[in-house]
């Protein structure tokens, strides 16, 4: 800036006081506040910066008051102040839109009406689609039932397994899938997605292991509260010399270790996934132990062939396995 203006001193600076430039058509002001909050009107002219090619001497500028200097640098013109305070409001409003407060329930029921964050931009919005919402639920109730009297209700887990698939996928529960495990007790499960691969530490001591049942179709699924996680479907065949590599041990139910990691492959909507992969099947892995929780025992049963793990500090909330 210096080799740009030439510099007129019009006061010195009081100590402690700050100086700020201002603009003031061609030229430029420096102008000191006192220390504290500023207040209207507390700051005085210290110089004036002249164009380069003006001679401050004859400059007509130089013989206006300096607080005139001051007011038209500091002041910006109406118009343009008017346009700057509704851009701040506009982006206000983005920041603090309503829509993002509301539970997954609400986003999942107005969704189903057409209805997303483009559409509900205010609080009034969010009203108007609560009422739309109850009036439907209204008309659903006054419908007959399909199954007769003898349809058996949608029992509490049943519900909750739902709740906890919406929560985890950010998109609604559409079916279920009936599967017979030997190793699991008849429930209602969530699914979260398809197995990948599973990194565990052998009891004996050895190096950490990868298992993974290429070709099989296992699920990776919990049961309705999210606390327990359990391996689904067929193809979980781990033969003796696999076994090995974790024990030595000749029971039915053999203890591999402890799991460092789970992957699975799921499709996830929330707005904390990467815009190039929310809505895609993509793999995610879970670190288990990563907050400070413990890291599960990891079985095999021979006779059910079936991987099983045990209950430790996980639980999976949200978007997530959280440990």
């Amino acid at each position: 800036m210096a080799g740009s203006y030439r510099h007129e001193d019009v006061r010195g600076v009081p100590p402690g006081w700050k100086v700020r430039t201002v603009k003031a058509r061609e030229h430029r002001v420096r102008v000191a506040f006192p220390p504290g909050a500023r207040a209207k009107g507390s700051g005085v002219v210290v110089a004036v910066l002249h164009p380069k090619t003006e001679n401050p001497n004859t400059c007509t500028t130089r013989q206006k008051n300096p607080a005139e200097l001051l007011l038209m640098g500091a002041n910006p013109m109406p118009g343009k102040k008017a346009t700057r305070e509704r851009a701040t409001r506009i982006r206000a409003a983005r920041l603090n839109n309503p829509y993002d407060s509301l539970s997954v329930h609400e986003r999942l029921a107005f969704g189903r009406l057409g209805l997303g964050k483009a559409q509900l931009q205010s609080a009034a919005d969010i009203r108007r689609a609560r009422k739309q919402v109850a009036a439907n639920e209204r008309f659903k109730n006054r419908l007959p039932n399909p199954g007769g009297a003898s349809a058996p209700p949608i029992g509490e887990e049943a519900d909750r397994a739902q709740d906890l698939f919406e929560r985890f996928h950010e998109t609604e529960s559409s079916h279920y899938t009936v599967l017979s495990e030997p190793h699991m007790q008849s429930g209602d499960y969530t699914d979260l997605g398809e197995f990948l691969d599973i990194k565990v530490k052998p009891a004996n001591g050895g190096p950490v292991q990868v298992i993974s049942f290429e070709g099989g179709d296992v699920r990776l699924v919990s049961d309705a509260g999210g606390w327990q996680l359990y391996l689904a479907g067929n193809g979980q065949d781990l033969d003796e010399p696999s076994l090995r590599v974790f024990s030595d041990g000749t029971e039915d139910r053999l203890h591999l270790g402890k799991a460092r990691t789970i992957a699975y492959q799921a499709v996830k909507w929330h707005p904390e996934v990467p815009d190039g992969a929310r809505g895609k099947d993509k793999p995610y892995e879970h670190r288990f132990g990563e907050d400070g929780g413990t890291e599960p025992d990891v079985w095999y049963s021979r006779s059910m062939r079936r991987l099983i793990l045990g209950r430790a500090s996980y639980h999976v909330e949200g978007a997530g396995i959280v440990n």
